[in-house]
């Protein structure tokens, strides 16, 4: 979290950093913050009658927001914070990615009501399975993150999770 100061914060929002120590512990809560503002604009993923469809539709937003936003820089400052921090890990899974994983349920469970996903589907391993390779792109292998990387993530991905022909 090298980049981010709450002088700086301060300075940005205008307001003086007695103000912004009064709302936050820290830089964490501020980052915390900012991502909170951040993930509900990925949205809620929409109903589209077809499981594949609605999987691309929510990576493709997913790499819209770590691309375009603030959301993916906060993240790189974030992640070793995350693997060493107790406090704020358990804050980010249960603040961040309970939410997205929420939304990805949504969509498998639609896709086994309509019997495009198996019934038996591991829901948290299918998530995982589904934003790893944008993780991966962002921290590790430097590749640009396209949304066209979502179709060939989803497609890579949806024929374990469909039930047997």
């Amino acid at each position: 979290m090298r980049g981010l100061t709450v002088e700086g914060v301060a300075a940005r929002s205008g307001v003086a950093k007695t103000s912004i120590y009064r709302r936050f512990a820290g830089k964490h809560e501020i980052a915390l913050a900012i991502l909170l503002e951040i993930v509900p604009t990925v949205g809620q993923p929409r109903d589209r009658g077809d499981t594949r469809r609605e999987l691309v539709d929510y990576i493709e937003r997913t790499i819209r927001a770590f691309r375009d936003t603030a959301m993916g820089a906060v993240l790189k400052g974030l992640v070793s914070d995350l693997a060493t921090d107790l406090q704020l890990s358990g804050a980010f899974r249960v603040q961040v990615i309970a939410q997205r994983m929420a939304a990805t349920q949504a969509i498998l469970e639609r896709g086994i009501a309509r019997g495009e996903i198996r019934p038996d589907v591991n829901m948290e391993l299918a998530h995982e399975l589904l934003v790893s390779p944008i993780f991966y792109r962002m921290f590790l292998s430097g590749e640009p993150l396209r949304t066209v990387f979502a179709t060939q993530i989803v497609d890579s991905i949806l024929p374990g999770l469909r039930p047997p022909a």
